[in-house]
């Protein structure tokens, strides 16, 4: 009976590992998403519209 507990135990680790992992990885490229969008925004407040870089 240990035995399948400690097997039990192990699966419940990888699922929530995995679960974590996951999450994690979402929240890493939403971030990414966001940074590359402000730094869009904060290029195009340096060069106005009608601007034009020769």
């Amino acid at each position: 009976m240990n035995f399948e507990a400690g097997i039990r135990f192990i699966f419940f680790l990888l699922i929530f590992g995995f679960t974590n992992y996951l999450m994690m990885l979402r929240r890493y490229e939403n971030d990414i998403k966001k940074k590359k969008y402000l730094q869009e925004e904060k290029i195009s407040r340096l060069y106005p519209k009608g601007s034009f870089i020769i």
